[in-house]
């Protein structure tokens, strides 16, 4: 293999395919970047035999060929180097990266040893705009759970919402539930509603914020995969059922309460410097959050508020609440509550694209 291009391109596409490779490695060769360069493309590819990503670029191929070299070492070097052109030879068991300031060799790895990664065929099932997948993927992810003992939590239910142009994100930890409709373009109807692990989409999400692109999704050999210009992302999906969402959704016809979403997620930072379970208050014309831990202290804050039906008092984890508070976009949140031992709904006002739904807490 010899290649030209350039540092500033180069480093762009090994940064990104590194997000692919574990930082649990099992395999040796899991550490590394499989290197491909034929027709003009230098293609980059990572995998932790989860999640892989595949970067590639425009190139002088002077010399097909493919290798695998060690991630955190081609990364390390590709982020030092000076701008300018680079080449990559190999030869001897080694990487050159070559530049007009010096050599540097990396030893390879067998590239039959790699795993196998699906390259993109075909056309997509549905596209959406990069912002507003960001969006969503920040709005829903919160909510998911980090227990690997419960696989079906770690991952993000995706969707179709029949008869409009949206699929529906939704996410659960059991504590809290948040989802969010995502409008796409495409054949929404024969979207394949699936679990995928909310890693591979905060990993989507991440790049998409740098590469200004619209998202492209389909299924393809039973894996997820997502197109950003130049960049696919595919992912295995989580096999399991995902918790039945739509019957733990509460009613909120008892009371609800709308007050300005900055306010009351400064005075639940406030409060959670008192102790992470607090007491909500919602009054005729007020809320009130008051938090008490023995051996540290207590607080109690008011806030003005538009309440309508019954005055009720229930208990919430704070930092839960908070998440479901700052994933509001619209300059009021409103809060609605059936029962203080049944789930509360924090959504947007007069908007309903985006829900968030927590259990309360029992207090003392």
């Amino acid at each position: 293999m010899i290649v030209s291009c350039e540092k500033e391109k180069l480093n762009s596409i090994v940064q990104t395919a590194l997000r692919g490779v574990s930082s649990r490695v099992t395999m040796p060769i899991l550490s590394g970047l499989l290197v491909n360069a034929e027709s003009g493309k230098l293609v980059m590819s990572s995998t932790d035999l989860e999640m892989s990503i595949r970067a590639e670029m425009e190139a002088d191929v002077s010399e097909s060929g493919s290798t695998v070299v060690s991630g955190r070492l081609i990364g390390d070097i590709m982020k030092s180097l000076p701008g300018g052109e680079v080449s990559l030879e190999t030869g001897d068991k080694y990487l050159a990266i070559k530049t007009s300031m010096g050599e540097y060799k990396i030893r390879e790895m067998m590239p039959e040893d790699f795993p196998q990664i699906p390259g993109w065929q075909g056309e997509s099932v549905l596209k959406a705009s990069g912002g507003e997948f960001i969006l969503a993927v920040q709005q829903t992810s919160r909510a998911s759970s980090s227990d690997e003992k419960r696989p079906v939590l770690t991952g993000t239910l995706m969707e179709k919402v029949t008869g409009s142009g949206a699929v529906k994100l939704v996410s659960t930890d059991s504590y809290r539930l948040s989802w969010k409709d995502l409008e796409v373009r495409g054949a929404v109807e024969s979207w394949e509603d699936c679990i995928i692990p909310t890693k591979t989409l905060n990993e989507v999400a991440r790049i998409a914020s740098s590469v200004e692109e619209e998202v492209e999704m389909k299924m393809q050999e039973k894996q997820v995969m997502f197109k950003l210009g130049d960049l696919v992302v595919s992912s295995r999906l989580i096999e399991g059922q995902f918790p039945n969402y739509k019957q733990l959704v509460p009613k909120g016809e008892r009371t609800s309460v709308k007050v300005p979403k900055n306010d009351l997620s400064g005075m639940v930072k406030r409060a959670l410097v008192f102790g992470h379970n607090m007491r909500l208050g919602i009054y005729q014309d007020h809320i009130k959050v008051t938090t008490e831990t023995p051996e540290v202290g207590e607080s109690q804050e008011q806030l003005p508020a538009e309440m309508s039906g019954e005055e009720m008092e229930i208990g919430f984890n704070g930092n839960y609440l908070l998440d479901g508070v700052t994933a509001v976009e619209s300059d009021k949140v409103e809060i609605r509550l059936d029962d203080p031992q049944k789930p509360a709904l924090i959504k947007e006002d007069e908007a309903e694209s985006y829900s968030y739904i927590l259990m309360p807490v029992r207090l003392r």
